[in-house]
């Protein structure tokens, strides 16, 4: 039954507003509110009525009454509902529930002169009421009134003999209600309304979370860090020159976007932008990427490749973790880019070209420069331009803007929708550390869009285990751990990564950690690390 318009009588006054633009529509597709009216359906309850303001034309709202969840048919009810008697003291009965619900804010109920009992609970939203639910239909007498008094009850109605013997029989089949059965009752309306309430409180929150998003979306990078907003500002005035950047940032965030944002706002924006990740190519490969070689220049060049150098012509090359270059790799790419020429690998023609350089990397050149491990002359020819990007534990008031962010991306790629974060998932990844910095956080909220349905919520429990068990240091010091302990268990682990990364170079890691070979192979014997076992 839908209420019509005109006979609804706002139960707001006049300078209260509810909350506009909520998404009503979306609450039947809900799991929990479709799994609780499943379950008051079996204890009788025939249908659900939502009351909720609707734009019903130009810029008047009204209240009216929706059946939602459940649409079932009962004789006795239709029977009012088309009687012109019985429908206007239904109307009045629920009116009058609603008045009493507004004023007192608890769930109401009341039984009409018909011995029909309909149950109100108000729906309040940030202290703002936004509409109600009714169920109804159902009879709570005991004892149940004789024949006699029900045609008593029933002469409003102006029955004829044949439809009063029948109305008498469908209010007998009205499900009855014992007071400890309409506890249960209520109780689960009151659950109904609550994960109502609570749908609209985390989509308020999720277009909030949105909205903030797009508000902080500087050059296509999401941040609300004020350090990182004014760097970000920079980079139009970066793009008007061809001068090197050096990025410097942990792995994981953002230093690639970053470079790659400065050359699409460069001149040199329609050339090519290429990356190559310095640590990930053996010593003896790096000099064919990046000069490119002849057919037979070496075994195993069988036909002519061009290099970095000579691809990124007009472009933008990217050293992605520079400061890992050998000292002779690094005397290489310093004459690359002061006589921007070259010739392949094989042959003797000079190349010319013209490439931008930026560079990036996590550790302290100043420091490698000091102790002899990165030559001076490239530092400076390099760091023309620095850049710092603060790792994601640094900026924790992005934490929450990326996530949103990366929600609504992966939504957008997996075509889904409708899938929202709760509170408590929030919190808890705003209290994560992030060691695997923004890469971490996208991976994570990628698996777990990949894992969610449509309409769904995304809870404390659907979290990984890295992010759910696990403690910032004050917790596991609180829990017992001493400052050495997590100390050692942090050497341990960058000194058994390390030697992973360098396949167990243990003078290449001595020099990247600016200590003596002897004192790394005392820090091997003191944690037992060993090749054959990760750790």
């Amino acid at each position: 039954m839908t209420i019509s318009a005109p006979q609804e009588k706002n139960v707001f006054p006049p300078n209260e507003k509810a909350p506009q633009n909520l998404d009503w529509d979306r609450l039947e597709k809900l799991r929990a509110p479709r799994s609780i009216s499943i379950a008051l359906s079996h204890l009788g309850i025939q249908r659900i009525h939502l009351v909720r303001r609707e734009l019903r034309s130009e810029g008047d709202r009204v209240w009216v009454s929706v059946p939602l969840w459940l649409r079932g048919h009962d004789d006795f009810m239709d029977r009012l509902e088309k009687n012109e008697i019985g429908s206007e003291l239904l109307r009045q009965v629920r009116e009058e529930i609603r008045d009493q619900s507004y004023r007192l804010q608890e769930t109401t109920f009341k039984t009409s002169t018909l011995g029909v009992t309909e149950v109100c609970v108000p729906l309040t939203l940030r202290g703002e009421r936004i509409g109600f639910i009714l169920v109804g239909g159902f009879v709570i007498e005991d004892p149940r009134p004789g024949d006699v008094v029900l045609e008593e009850r029933f002469k409003v109605l102006m029955l004829s003999e044949e439809d009063m013997t029948k109305t008498i029989e469908e209010w007998r089949g009205l499900p009855f209600f014992s007071s400890d059965k309409r506890a249960i009752v209520f109780h689960m309306v009151e659950l109904l309304a609550r994960e109502v309430v609570l749908f609209f409180e985390e989509t308020v929150a999720a277009k909030e979370r949105e909205e903030s998003v797009h508000k902080h979306t500087f050059s296509q990078m999401v941040t609300a860090h004020a350090p990182l907003k004014a760097m970000l500002k920079r980079i139009p005035q970066l793009g008007t020159g061809d001068s090197s950047v050096l990025i410097f940032g942990e792995p994981g965030t953002g230093r690639e976007l970053l470079a790659r944002l400065i050359h699409e706002r460069s001149s040199r924006k329609e050339g090519p932008f290429k990356t190559l990740h310095c640590s990930s190519v053996a010593e003896n490969l790096l000099e064919a990427e990046l000069l490119g070689y002849e057919k037979g220049a070496f075994i195993g060049a069988y036909a002519t490749k061009k290099g970095l150098f000579e691809l990124c012509d007009g472009g933008t090359l990217y050293l992605k973790e520079i400061g890992d270059l050998s000292l002779q790799m690094q005397h290489k790419i310093l004459r690359l880019i002061q006589d921007q020429s070259f010739s392949r690998l094989g042959s003797s023609e000079v190349l010319r070209t013209s490439v931008r350089i930026i560079a990036s990397t996590q550790r302290n050149l100043k420091k490698l420069v000091q102790v002899g491990a990165f030559r001076e002359e490239l530092y400076f020819r390099l760091n023309v331009v620095e850049l710092d990007i603060p790792p994601l534990r640094q900026r924790k008031e992005d934490i929450v803007l990326l996530a949103e962010h990366f929600l609504q991306m992966f939504m957008k790629a997996m075509q889904k929708e409708g899938i929202q974060w709760k509170e408590d998932a929030i919190e808890k990844l705003n209290s994560h550390g992030f060691p695997g910095n923004v890469r971490e956080l996208r991976n994570e909220v990628e698996r777990l869009v990949a894992l969610k349905e449509s309409h769904s919520f995304i809870d404390l429990s659907d979290l990984s285990k890295k992010i759910t068990e696990s403690l910032s240091p004050i917790e596991e010091i609180e829990k017992g751990s001493t400052l050495k302990d997590l100390v050692d268990i942090y050497e341990k682990q960058i000194i058994n990564e390390a030697l992973a990364k360098y396949h167990w170079n243990k003078s290449r890691v001595a020099e990247l950690f600016q200590i003596t070979r002897q004192g790394l192979l005392k820090k091997i014997a003191k944690y037992k690390l060993d090749k054959r076992k990760k750790i």
